[in-house]
């Protein structure tokens, strides 16, 4: 029997008014049961902690013993527990196999998404919403014609058909209400106070209904926000549920006290977390504190942050899903490795994925990576094994050679690390195919029982059972366990879809950990923070409501592609509209706001979104507070017009952190000191609190003026013989692509060859063989063919034969299943084309080989001439300001003509067109180094004096083939002049960045276009170059242009 009904504004005004029911409800005794209906499991928790605190004056009467507190759902559960045994609740699992059964078996016009779990989902939320639907209602659906109608009760009655053996919530509702014995049922339950009722379905209302009418005693407790179209809805579920609602309503909508505007979300959460600690100083508690907003994303994880920063105790939803804890990627990345064909990334990722343990170690993921990569691992099984297999041959050959030489430290920390990497290799192997073999009892197996608990066999054999995880984090441990329970719940669904595929286990497996963590946070301790349609019921002292911009406040309004509005509307009212969904919005955010007390209710404006550049408006509900505010109406376009005795304008976060009142933290409030200085004509450099980030702030200075500084590269004065030490001293000889690379760019050079930082190829990625690769294969194969004709060389008349060619050619196929074993050549249809590119190529070769023989008088002397790379015969230069250096290289070829000269030949491959500049600079600017060294090292070699060099651009055709000069005695002063500005620049340790012109093809600089270190360069290098252009420190460089002389003769064919 209803006793009682009355409306209330949310908030205090309806704590008080629950406490008072308890306390009517408790005349019988202390122990006197008492029920509560409350719209959700959080307001329950808030409701029976303040209750149980004493701050409701309510005299003797404020106890919470016997006081039980229940959802109208599972109000409904207890009360009809018994009346449905024969079948059981559909539960998501369920519902989700019986969908993937009805589309299995005639997906209709799903048929090209039928596999798509979206697809699933949302015919699965089609049958949520139509369940809720009496047959009247389905027919007046089928009745309005249209595709989407005929559709949508065509699927949710196939669906049903599947569902025999369990019940909706529907059901379950309407079982509850139609209960002969329901007063008798309800004897327990006491007194029934229906608290703060949220919009529910009509079977639900109904239910609630026939309980309030059905107990001895009961009562309804109303909350209004005082806006006729807000409290619609629920007025609508009173009316389902038979009860009228006649007292006064709330007669003005609340409103906030206080408008923040600021420039975007991340300023929004930093505005509110300065304002909180005010709040803490004043003497508010942090758990009667409340931040809300209208969408998780980006809110959750910007609060997590910044109040973790400020150290602020928070509770509120866990943005992290069950899928992304250890255990959840853990098993999903294994289960979807047959699909990923056993791709070396992906089996990284599962090693990766968490704390990993195999044949009673632990695995190292970093080492195993690196192995694997370097092994050239791309996918299959069979490609683990060749790979690691054929790597493993070659570290023990290292390990032969070096067994071979003479004892040493070093030599012994080198076998010790290459033994440790074969039998690294072969736990690896052992590693992958046990995984192999767990993975495919799950693929192979017939029902849901069997593959959940191959499943689960898998996740301990991975990351051990429950027990072995008592140093995981708590949120980890407690996440293990719900991925066991969610395995236990898929494994009931062989009567809806038997003989389910590996594919379909994925699915379930995946939407099953699609769900939230849980919270982040102990309730009632610190800060509570969450959606705003969580936030009703609330009873707080302060709220903050975050997001107030139209798009995000209310939401857009969009259409339902399977149930648009026309088909709601033909439900007999039986289907919610989409477009109460911004009324419910509207509701929870006036609920909201109604929380706290008037003085302490501040609503934040973010702007726009810096990363995306966007304008946002602000919300139209925010308008009405602005309204207030100003006294007199507010529209969106009079808004930034505002003053400050309306909206608290935060320009940026550097003048947020300036303004007074008490900071987020130490860190807001040092820097709030720091700038207050630099307003005050101090450098920020040189401040006390600069320490941490003064090196920061001196970088920043340093590269804005125009002095060339140790933070552009200069570190002359950091320069040490142990670090940096200068080139050619003692034994080290240098190269010419060593060289090369300073005088390119100072800064590559620092990172490539003092820093020794190099970027890793990833196999799986790769999808054709690497120019670099490519070029190497070319090299490798002309060399070992003309070395092999070196005993009988052809004379410059002869042309080569037959054999010779088909010798070139075997060459060149041995040579390409050796780049195939080391995975280096991508994908099978690329490499084919290649392959067939590179006989072409050789053919070519040896059409003009046979041309530059001819022309030349030329005879093939060597190839692969060793300058000081294995062997010791150096290059020994004397520079012209005193300094002796050695180079070394390894030059492609050296032919000797009738006339008794020497021609060096450097094979180049691909784009070879920056070569055409050597007619106005033999040495373009230091950048190509290699014809000067070789020549040197080629009239070293054979005595003769005269030489040209030549690249071949083996690529080409015709006279454009070969570019090169005669090395002269002019070519050689100047070839020392450059080699003399390169290793003066590296001994100064005068390291600039030059980046070249801007290329907007590219959009990035000239020499930044190939470069591995392109993305970890300053973004405006080409502005800090021009700055320091005129650096004496960079004077060094001006010798390697030429200076302005005619062009070098005999550019192109010798």
């Amino acid at each position: 029997m209803i006793e009682s009904v009355e409306t209330t504004a949310y908030g205090r005004a309806a704590s008080e008014a629950l406490a008072a029911a308890v306390a009517r409800a408790k005349d019988l005794g202390p122990l006197a049961p008492v029920t509560v209906i409350v719209p959700s499991n959080f307001v329950g928790l808030s409701a029976r902690r303040l209750l149980g605190s004493g701050v409701l004056d309510v005299g003797s009467k404020s106890g919470i013993a016997n006081v039980s507190f229940v959802t109208p759902f599972r109000l409904a559960e207890l009360v009809a527990a018994d009346l449905l045994l024969d079948t059981a609740p559909i539960t998501n699992p369920v519902l989700g196999a019986a969908v993937r059964q009805v589309l299995a078996d005639d997906p209709d016009i799903y048929r090209p998404v039928a596999d798509h779990q979206a697809t699933e989902a949302a015919l699965a939320s089609l049958f949520a919403e139509l369940s809720n639907v009496d047959e009247a209602g389905l027919e007046s659906i089928e009745d309005e014609g249209s595709t989407a109608a005929v559709l949508s009760v065509k699927f949710y009655r196939r669906i049903a058909a599947k569902l025999g053996g369990f019940h909706t919530e529907h059901d379950l509702a309407t079982a509850a209400a139609d209960r002969a014995d329901l007063g008798e049922r309800l004897r327990p339950f006491g007194h029934v106070i229906w608290y703060l009722p949220a919009p529910v379905t009509s079977a639900i209302g109904r239910c609630v209904g026939e309980v309030l009418r059905g107990a001895a005693s009961s009562s309804v407790i109303v909350g209004l926000t005082g806006h006729d179209i807000a409290d619609k809805p629920v007025l609508a579920s009173m009316g389902d549920a038979g009860v009228d609602v006649v007292g006064p309503v709330a007669s003005v909508p609340p409103t906030g006290d206080e408008i923040v505007s600021v420039t975007d979300a991340p300023e929004e959460v930093r505005e509110v977390c300065q304002r909180i600690v005010g709040l803490v100083a004043a003497g508010v508690r942090l758990d009667r504190i409340g931040v809300f907003f209208p969408t998780p994303d980006p809110y959750v994880r910007i609060i997590e942050q910044q109040f973790a920063a400020a150290e602020i105790p928070v509770n509120g939803p866990d943005p992290r899903r069950l899928a992304d804890s250890v255990a959840g990627r853990t098993l999903l990345s294994a289960l979807a490795l047959p699909d990923a064909r056993w791709r070396r990334d992906r089996v990284m990722a599962v090693v990766s994925g968490g704390p990993l343990r195999f044949g009673g170690d632990q695995v190292r993921p970093a080492d195993w990576d690196e192995l694997s990569r370097k092994a050239g691992v791309v996918i299959d099984l069979a490609d683990w094994r060749r790979k690691i297999e054929y790597a493993a041959q070659g570290v023990t050959t290292r390990i032969e050679l070096l067994e071979t030489s003479d004892p040493s430290d070093s030599v012994a920390y080198q076998l010790r690390k290459l033994r440790g990497e074969i039998t690294d290799g072969q736990k690896l192997i052992a590693f992958v195919e046990d995984l192999h073999r767990q993975v495919l009892v799950v693929e192979k197996a017939k029902t849901w029982p069997q593959k959940c608990a191959a499943a689960t066999q898998l996740l301990h054999s991975l990351l051990g059972t429950e027990g072995t995880h008592s140093s995981w984090p708590e949120h980890d441990q407690e996440a293990f366990g719900r991925v066991e329970e969610s395995l236990t719940r898929l494994a009931a669904l062989d009567s809806i879809e038997p003989s389910p595929t590996h594919a379909v286990f994925q699915r379930a497996l995946r939407t099953e950990l699609d769900v939230a963590r849980g919270r982040h946070g102990r309730f009632g301790h610190g800060v509570v923070y969450g959606p705003i349609g969580t936030a009703v019921g609330h009873d707080l002292d302060a709220v903050f409501v975050l997001g107030a911009s139209e798009g995000l406040l209310p939401v857009p309004r969009r259409d339902d592609a399977i149930l648009p509005e026309a088909v709601r509307q033909a439900s007999l009212n039986q289907l919610e509209m989409k477009v109460a969904r911004i009324h419910h919005q509207h509701r929870a955010f006036l609920a909201v706001l109604a929380s706290a007390p008037a003085g302490r209710r501040t609503i934040t404006f973010p702007r726009g979104d810096l990363r995306s550049s966007r304008h946002t408006l602000p919300s139209r509900w925010l308008l009405d507070t602005a309204s207030q505010l100003a006294g007199t109406k507010v529209h969106a376009t009079d808004f930034d017009e505002l003053g400050a005795e309306v909206v608290t304008h935060v320009g940026s976060f550097a003048s947020g952190i300036r303004a007074a009142g008490p900071a987020a933290s130490i860190e807001v409030r040092d820097l709030a000191a720091l700038g207050n200085a630099v307003d005050h004509a101090r450098q920020a450099a040189e401040h006390e609190l600069a320490a941490l980030v003064g090196n920061g702030l001196r970088v920043q200075l340093a590269r804005a003026s125009s002095d060339f500084t140790e933070y552009d590269g200069n570190l002359g004065a950091r320069v040490d013989a142990e670090v940096f030490p200068l080139p050619g001293v003692g034994d080290r000889a240098l190269s010419a692509s060593r060289l090369e690379s300073w005088a390119t760019c100072g800064f590559k050079y620092f990172l490539s060859y003092v820093l020794e930082i190099a970027d890793r190829d990833d196999p799986e990625r790769t999808d054709e063989l690497s120019a670099l690769d490519r070029g190497s294969l070319i090299h490798v194969t002309l060399e070992e063919f003309v070395r092999g004709e070196l005993d009988n060389p052809p004379g410059p008349d002869e042309q080569w034969s037959e054999a010779a060619r088909a010798r070139l050619h075997k060459i060149a196929d041995d040579e390409c299943g050796k780049y195939e074993q080391a995975g280096r050549t991508g994908r099978r249809v690329n490499w084919r084309v290649q392959q067939d590119d590179l006989h072409d190529l050789l053919d070519a070769f040896l059409a003009a080989d046979n041309e530059f023989r001819r022309t030349h008088l030329a005879t093939p002397h060597r190839v692969e001439l060793d300058l000081g790379v294995k062997s010791g015969h150096v290059v020994p230069v004397t520079l012209p300001n005193g300094d002796s250096i050695t180079l070394r290289g390894m030059v492609d070829r050296v032919d000797l003509t009738a006339d008794g000269r020497v021609l060096v030949s450097d094979y180049k491959s691909g784009n070879a067109d920056k070569y055409k500049q050597l007619k106005d600079d033999p040495f373009m600017a230091g950048t190509t180094l290699q014809l000067g060294m070789y020549a040197e090292g080629a009239i070293q070699e054979t005595g003769r004096p005269d030489a040209a060099a030549h690249y071949w651009r083996v690529e080409r055709a015709g006279d454009d083939q070969r570019v090169g000069y005669t090395w002269t005695p002019e070519l050689r002063a100047r070839f020392h002049d450059v080699l003399t500005a390169i290793t003066s620049g590296i001994g100064a340790g005068v390291f600039a960045a030059q980046p070249g012109e801007w290329d907007t093809w590219r959009q990035t600089n000239d020499n930044c276009g190939y470069c591995d270190f392109d993305s970890v360069c300053v973004r405006d290098r080409g502005d800090h170059e021009i700055a320091k252009a005129d650096a004496p420190e960079l004077a060094v460089r001006v010798a390697l242009s030429p200076p302005a002389v005619e062009p070098v003769e005999q550019v192109g064919e010798c």
